[in-house]
């Protein structure tokens, strides 16, 4: 078991925290996790203690609410230390690119072409997902905020 299990089984319930158990800062996130259960910080210890609550949907989503300031700070730091590993790869900024073609593609073809109204929800969904992933990418590149950039700042400083 790892903590990306325990995240599967946990964004169920409470789908922040389950995001972040199954990211790279799960074993952290996963220590506040085992402390509101009061038991070890190994990740089968988690679960199991996820398994035996008959109310862990309020708990985990007590968890999420009562730290979600922590784990918003583990995961800018997060991204923070994966744009500075990447700085000198080329495929990050292969995959802006691509995204920004393929968004200036998607709004072109809308704009100009018919949509077929047997089609219309499922390309819309794909519009969304395309629309979403391609602002992930700018803000990975531009960071997400100016509140986030304040946070770093503050963690930096501890």
């Amino acid at each position: 078991m790892n903590w990306a299990d325990v995240g599967k089984t946990a964004a169920r319930m409470a789908p922040a925290l389950g995001a972040a158990l199954g990211g790279p800062v799960g074993g952290a996130v996963g220590g506040l996790v085992a402390a509101a259960y009061g038991v070890d910080t190994r990740p089968d210890a988690v679960a199991q203690a996820i398994a035996a609550d008959p109310q862990a949907a309020v708990t985990l989503r007590e968890v999420e609410l009562r730290h979600a300031e922590t784990i918003a700070a583990l995961m800018t730091a997060d991204v923070q230390d994966a744009r500075k590993a990447h700085a000198t790869s080329w495929m990050p900024a292969a995959v802006t690119v691509m995204l920004v073609v393929m968004v200036s593609s998607m709004v072109g073809a809308l704009m100009f072409l018919e949509t077929p109204p047997a089609n219309r929800e499922v390309i819309y969904l794909i519009a969304g997902q395309l629309i979403g992933a391609f602002a992930t990418a700018i803000a990975y590149w531009l960071g997400s905020s100016r509140g986030s950039a304040l946070k770093q700042e503050a963690l930096e400083r501890r």
